[in-house]
């Protein structure tokens, strides 16, 4: 059985010979492609609603022991807690990016602060766009291809640091957002050695 992610993976990707409609929908292309976001997205969700017992959610106990030991005395235990639990590995669940954020904390009370901030954004005049668009293309009908160029050039910057650009590095931290126009940029924080 194929998954849903992988199945959408193997529709957004390019292949030798003539090439399939979808590509040349534009802005439907996109809706498209947001929509196979969002379909895999709920699977996911779905998921973790059915396998509640295999995350072991009943250890978070907090709103239910609120709830029958009255400990608040007639304050609203609304925002105590939910009766779902998202795991860690939910991109983008409060327990996700908590956990994110520890780490990096953890990594800047072993080492020290960083030392250089560095922040790269995408190009869509980058000749590998530009030479993957199909005629009459531009980068913003193509998200598929801006994103796997620039994870191509971010791999690229991240062997660059590692093999001492900037001096003995011992550790960084990026985080990718997308901008208004729909292009990533990568925010980088270095620790050199000392």
């Amino acid at each position: 059985m194929v998954s849903d992610t992988c199945y959408y993976a193997y529709r957004l990707h390019v292949r030798d010979g003539p090439q399939l409609p979808l590509f040349y929908g534009g802005k439907l292309f996109q809706q498209f492609v947001v929509d196979a976001w969002a379909n895999c997205e709920q699977r996911k969700l779905n998921w973790a609603r059915t396998y509640q017992h295999t995350l072991r959610s009943e250890l978070y106990q907090g709103l239910q022991d609120a709830a029958v030991h009255d400990r608040h005395d007639g304050e609203d235990i609304g925002p105590l807690g939910c009766k779902l639990i998202l795991p860690s590995s939910h991109v983008g669940s409060p327990r996700f990016m908590t956990q994110l954020f520890e780490d990096a904390m953890a990594i800047c009370r072993h080492f020290h602060k960083p030392d250089l901030f560095l922040t790269m954004a995408a190009n869509p005049k980058w000749p590998e766009i530009i030479y993957s668009l199909f005629p009459g293309q531009t980068a913003t009908d193509r998200p598929d291809i801006v994103s796997r160029v620039f994870e191509q050039k971010k791999k690229a910057l991240l062997k660059l640091i590692d093999n001492s650009f900037f001096g003995t590095t011992v550790a960084h931290i990026h985080t990718i957002e997308f901008q208004k126009r729909g292009l990533p940029h990568i925010h980088l924080l270095i620790f050199l050695h000392p």
